[in-house]
């Protein structure tokens, strides 16, 4: 399963409250994904990491968006 089926999974399940969203998109990004020190020099694996990676970001952000817009939104989430 490729991530963006992942994230689509994750994002399409109803039964997943926002903030369990959060945590389970938070837990696809790889620990390092973020310490490449120079793109030019990243392996493809990396850069594939990289990519994943701010694809997740990407969904997350547009929870976040959903609850700063929503009306009932859970305290400790912004």
């Amino acid at each position: 399963m490729t991530i963006e089926e992942k994230i689509r999974q994750i994002m399409l399940f109803e039964e997943f409250p926002d903030n369990e969203k959060l945590d389970r998109l938070h837990a696809l990004i790889p620990p390092d994904v973020f310490k490449i020190d120079n793109l030019s020099k990243a392996t493809p694996e990396q850069l594939r990491q990289l990519k994943d990676g701010l694809a997740i970001a990407e969904a997350m952000q547009q929870i976040r968006r959903q609850l700063a817009g929503s009306p009932h939104q859970p305290h400790g989430l912004t």
